[in-house]
């Protein structure tokens, strides 16, 4: 709860201090003088010093009239500000009372310090623990210094995550829920919650305020199913990396892995893949690699070496077989490297494919926004010359285009089926692409390695004949490289293995959680809450003499909480006037709606120069009476008006309120008789 016991205005000028000081009362407060005497100043005062101005507009300019930011005339005389500042004294649902004092112009480089007494400073003794807080600065409302974190705890709000456009999460800032407690003059009486920010990159920001003000269940449940999509974001991104560090690791070992897909399984247990390398024309399992590369290396260890002299046939006959084996490999390499070009040409050409297809989806779809329209010349244009819409191959003349062989729905349905199987056949030429690619390596490295063995075998030839046979040792290093980077391979995978298993176990959760919360985003108790909330705005609407709809058409839409009419948001078929009805009829239905069931309402609201559009006199006198009747205990309420101060007293007249009045030609700022002080 918000409850505004009093507001001190004051102004150091190169002449006297000017100053204002006023009281309010529970119920209804209203703050009555004429045009340009400083009415508004009152209610721009109070959004000022509780540091709210970011809901005006994302610029850091003050939202106050020059009197207190620049001059001040006095008997035709311009007085200059020096200094000047603004209190106000407020009181929450606890019972506790605060006092805040926030400088408009003085010393200080910036405005953005706010001092908090704890305690009546304005009407009381002003004794009280002193403490100073920022505003208007990154962490304002999340770090203890800062002050609307202060004023959030006041009021007895813990605002609470929401999220931002940009995937995140951030605070629902009080300059998004203040627009239902206060209103503007210049700009809020434009449509409903005109004013609420949109610049803090909130998403849905206008139903997350208004769940959160109307204290709904789905609010919760909106911020749970929130988080588990964040978290299934993150998962799935989790997911990608370990898949490119396989992909990765993989091909620098020449072996393809198998059997993962682009999301985590629901079933851990599923968080498996094979590993396959290449063995000639052929593709087996890697522990199978790794065990004959073992067998052949015990082999290789096993025989001694031996000299040139004793391996000199054999050395022979040896280069001539490394001799044939190179020119296969080399044969098969030119072989694989076709496939391979051959392949890629075929993911180039789906990838034409597929942007021709979304291209020509748009096109239909766009065609069939049209005819919806009512339009009578539409035709999907596929290009200057004419082609096949299906293969796109140039038509030679004598060819003919049905334009419309089937209907828009049809055409649709079609080019998103072909979009599908076009998009299967991509993944698959992608698969088979990547495979040739490591088969390309794989034969690479097999090549040079025979080349390697040719040059070994080849020094072994010329090399004095009683040293140990340099192919010898060449071949059986070879081999022990090669099992030791398979080896390494394997135990990086396995560890893989088990992070992707441990990914799956909290995708699986994920999506389970997401399940269970179900689709119905209401409760009883919500829905209860909005019928409530219809009921007394359709009412007011008839009392308020709007006329542009009938108000029993009225609902309260369970998607966005505002009204609407026939499915549509309440403003485009209203009179000017109209709108400002049901601008007063939804404001004062929240908050008479926080008397009978629980909401984060704060039982206040202030409304500058409510009288807006020429709507007839009647009609506002009967909304004036209805904010004295429900005004009181639990709902204060402030309204700054032009209206003349008879009519104000007679429409008032037997109901509870507080007229503040200034006279004609009289200004709210006035010269005190006391000096000018900070605290």
């Amino acid at each position: 709860m918000l409850r505004v016991n009093a507001l001190q205005l004051r102004a150091q000028t190169s002449g006297p201090v000017f100053g204002a000081d006023i009281s309010f009362h529970e119920g209804l407060n209203v703050v009555r003088a004429d045009n340009s005497s400083g009415k508004s100043t009152c209610l721009q005062a109070l959004l000022y010093s509780l540091g709210l101005e970011g809901m005006l507009s994302p610029r850091r300019e003050v939202p106050l009239p020059h009197a207190m930011t620049d001059s001040i005339e006095l008997a035709g005389k311009r007085l200059n500000v020096t200094r000047s500042l603004v209190r106000l004294e407020i009181q929450n649902g606890r019972g506790e009372v605060a006092t805040v004092e926030r400088s408009v112009k003085g010393r200080e480089p910036s405005n953005g310090l706010v001092k908090v007494l704890s305690g009546k400073g304005l009407t009381g003794d002003g004794s009280g623990q002193r403490r100073d807080y920022f505003v208007r600065r990154r962490g304002a409302a999340q770090n203890e210094a800062g002050f609307h974190r202060w004023l959030a705890d006041f009021l007895g709000w813990e605002l609470p995550r929401v999220a931002r456009t940009d995937g995140s999460e951030g605070l629902l800032y009080l300059e998004c829920l203040f627009p239902y407690f206060f209103v503007e003059q210049k700009h809020g009486w434009l449509g409903l919650q005109a004013r609420i920010p949109t610049y803090f990159g909130i998403r849905d920001v206008v139903r997350r305020s208004a769940e959160f003000v109307l204290s709904l269940d789905a609010y919760n449940l909106v911020l749970q199913r929130q988080r588990l999509e964040s978290e299934g974001a993150n998962v799935e991104v989790e997911w990608r990396r370990h898949l490119e560090r396989v992909q990765t690791s993989a091909a620098s070992a020449s072996v393809v892995p198998r059997g993962l897909g682009v999301r985590p399984p629901l079933d851990p247990d599923l968080a498996t893949f094979d590993l396959l390398m290449p063995a000639g024309s052929q593709w087996i399992d890697l522990d199978e690699g790794i065990r004959r590369l073992r067998a052949e290396v015990a082999e290789a260890s096993s025989l001694p070496l031996q000299t040139v002299a004793a391996d000199e046939e054999g050395l022979e006959e040896r280069l001539e077989s490394a001799q044939t084996e190179l020119t296969v490999l080399t044969a098969a390499l030119s072989e694989a490297l076709g496939n391979y070009d051959e392949s890629q040409r075929r993911v180039n050409g789906l990838d034409v494919r597929l942007a021709a297809l979304e291209e020509d989806l748009q096109r239909h779809k766009d065609a069939a926004v049209l005819r919806s329209l009512g339009s009578r010349n539409t035709q999907v244009v596929f290009g200057a010359e004419p082609h096949c819409p299906t293969c796109h191959q140039f038509l030679p003349d004598g060819f003919d285009v049905t334009e419309s062989p089937m209907s828009d729905e049809q055409n649709i349905a079609f080019i998103e089926q072909e979009l599908r199987s076009f998009r299967a056949m991509h993944q698959d030429a992608l698969r088979l692409t990547g495979a040739l690619k490591v088969r390309v390596q794989a034969l690479r490295d097999a090549s040079a390695a025979t080349r390697a063995q040719v040059r070994a075998i080849k020094d072994s030839l010329v090399a004095p004949s009683s040293m140990p046979s340099p192919a010898d040792i060449a071949a059986q290093i070879h081999l022990e490289t090669q099992l030791q980077v398979l080896e390494k391979f394997r135990d990086e995978m396995e560890g893989v293995e088990d992070a992707l298993r441990q990914v799956a176990a909290r995708w699986s959760t994920n999506r389970r959680l997401l399940a269970e919360l179900g689709k119905d985003r209401l409760s009883a108790a919500d829905r209860a809450k909005i019928d409530a909330l219809g009921s007394s705005f359709r009412s007011q609407l008839t009392r308020y003499g709007f006329r542009s709809l009938s108000p029993a058409d009225i609902r309260i839409s369970e998607e966005t909480y505002r009204p609407t009419h026939d499915g549509f948001d309440l403003g485009f078929d209203l009179s000017a006037s109209d709108m400002i009805r049901s601008i007063w009829a939804y404001l004062l239905s929240l908050a008479e709606l926080g008397r009978t069931y629980p909401t984060n309402h704060l039982g206040f609201l202030a409304l500058d120069e409510p009288r807006q559009q020429e709507v007839e006199y009647p009609d506002f006198a009967s909304f004036v009476r209805r904010l004295a009747e429900v005004s009181g205990p639990g709902l204060q309420i402030l309204v700054a008006t032009s209206e003349e101060d008879s009519r104000m007293r007679e429409m008032l007249t037997g109901r509870p309120h507080n007229l503040i009045s200034i006279p004609p030609r009289e200004k709210l700022l006035k010269p005190v008789d006391e000096d000018y002080v900070e605290w």
